[in-house]
């Protein structure tokens, strides 16, 4: 019987269909019996750690009866004491129980009682106050005188305390001299606790001890519950006379839980290997980032090079490292706008070197630059550091005095004027000191920014008109050898 389809692709007699439903059969059983054998481990090592927890769990509630009653042993060691001896007075009983208290662990003190007379304590607790001392005797006694507790030892515990939870353990005399009375010994319950379970638990198993709702002891590797797990928990009463305890505990990772399966050691090579391929594509793909980044860094760096070497050019005059026409004029208008503003001084000087067409003409146009870069290294070291200098064109330079007065622009050029800059000439020794031509501009309401060049330019030539027809007989000692 054959499926009506075209072509008999779906043929249940075709060979090709049966291997390919015997392939998926083989693959649906191989799954199947791979997920019932982790299944099966699992249920194994589960069923394996409660049964392993159990034991222990047995053992350590044994333990700790066994630790309590050893703890006995001194009230019992201090009873024998008392029935054989002969009395004993008040200082020598203070004594034996001292001794008692300091050679028994977390033993705090130990008191003595009497049939119808209150609790005295031959070792008073420590540390305790006045009103937990005589709150602790009040429920000792009333322990006593409880079913005629006389005749049989008794153990419990007080809370005057939540910190700070006490064991009170009561030994009753047997000698007729000594009926209806008992040795009572209070011990530090927390300290003892962590002490014992320290010593003797193993460490896989975490554990904690209750008393109804409260925490007696809790391992630091208990897991507590949440909405979204719950760890299982097994738990064992304890019974000590009047003390009821309930002690849990959670399985551990014992030699057991640690066997796995064939599969699941599979699963984690798996798991390994695909994590390293999902590392290396992740490496790959950051290094590549990581390359992208550092080549677009390189370019940018490049490219804010170029704009400085730029912004440079555009700003800076070549010859003389001094700003140029264009950048000055452009500080200017700010240096101007924000004088205005303020109502502060500003003062302009136009610069012009004397006979510098001479100086072309008979040196060349080569000691011509090096004539002007003197001169500009000569006004950099005479102006402030705030003014701004700059190369105006050709011989001429302009000099931006903000904060400054007219008397005190004036002193400066007449300081540029007096200026004997020396020539680096050698073959033309005709040549003197090279001088200065100043013009001085200042600030006023009625003039523009262009309009203050202006007079400086004005000036600086009548400086010069008035230098020609009045040579400046210039000073050895006013000579600045550059």
């Amino acid at each position: 019987m054959s499926l009506p389809l075209p072509g008999g692709l779906f043929n249940v007699h075709s060979r090709h269909f049966r291997r390919t439903l015997i392939a998926c059969l083989l693959t649906l059983g191989l799954s199947a019996g791979l997920l019932g054998t982790v299944a099966f481990m699992r249920w194994r090592s589960d069923h394996a750690m409660r049964k392993d927890t159990r034991i222990v769990l047995t053992e350590a509630s044994q333990q700790l009866l066994r630790a309590l009653q050893s703890r006995r042993g001194t009230l019992t060691l201090l009873r024998d004491t008392l029935d054989r001896s002969k009395p004993l007075g008040l200082d020598d009983r203070r004594a034996l129980s001292n001794s008692a208290v300091a050679h028994t662990r977390h033993l705090l003190g130990i008191g003595f009682a009497r049939s119808a007379e209150p609790l005295t304590w031959w070792t008073t607790p420590t540390p305790t106050t006045r009103s937990e001392g005589q709150a602790l005797s009040q429920d000792i006694s009333q322990r006593l005188r409880l079913r005629d507790a006389w005749r049989v030892p008794s153990t419990f515990t007080v809370s005057h305390r939540a910190d700070r939870p006490l064991l009170v353990m009561v030994e009753p005399l047997r000698s007729r001299a000594n009926r209806r009375s008992a040795v009572a010994g209070v011990f530090d319950l927390k300290p003892l606790l962590n002490d014992f379970f320290e010593l003797t638990l193993q460490q896989p198993f975490p554990a904690q001890l209750l008393r109804d709702d409260e925490v007696l002891y809790r391992s630091a590797g208990w897991q507590a519950s949440t909405a979204q797990r719950r760890p299982p928990i097994i738990e064992e009463a304890i019974r000590l006379d009047a003390v009821r305890w309930t002690l849990q505990m959670q399985p551990g990772i014992t030699q057991t839980a640690r066997t796995i399966s064939w599969f699941n050691i599979l699963l984690v090579i798996l798991c390994a290997f695909s994590a390293i391929a999902v590392s290396a594509i992740i490496w790959l793909l950051a290094m590549r980032t990581r390359l992208l980044q550092h080549a677009v860094s390189r370019r940018t760096a490049a490219l804010r090079r170029t704009m400085e070497r730029l912004r440079q050019l555009a700003t800076t005059d070549e010859l003389t490292g001094l700003w140029n026409r264009r950048a000055f004029l452009e500080r200017w208008e700010f240096e101007y706008t924000r004088a205005k503003r303020y109502e502060r001084p500003l003062g302009c000087l136009l610069i012009d070197v004397d006979g510098f067409k001479l100086i072309n003409d008979t040196a060349g146009h080569p000691m011509g630059d090096v004539v002007l870069k003197r001169v500009a290294q000569a006004l950099t070291e005479s102006l402030r550091q705030s003014d701004v200098l700059a190369r105006f064109g050709g011989d001429e330079f302009i000099a931006a005095l903000p904060e400054t007065s007219v008397a005190q622009a004036s002193l400066v050029a007449d300081k540029l004027r007096h200026l004997a800059i020396r020539g680096p000439w050698e073959r033309t020794p005709d040549l003197g000191p090279i001088r200065l031509s100043v013009g001085v501009g200042f600030l006023q309401p009625h003039l523009t920014a262009e309009q203050v060049i202006q007079r400086a330019d004005a000036e600086m030539y009548a400086s010069r008109r008035t230098r020609q027809a009045q040579p400046a007989k210039a000073s050895v000692s006013s000579d600045i050898l550059v």
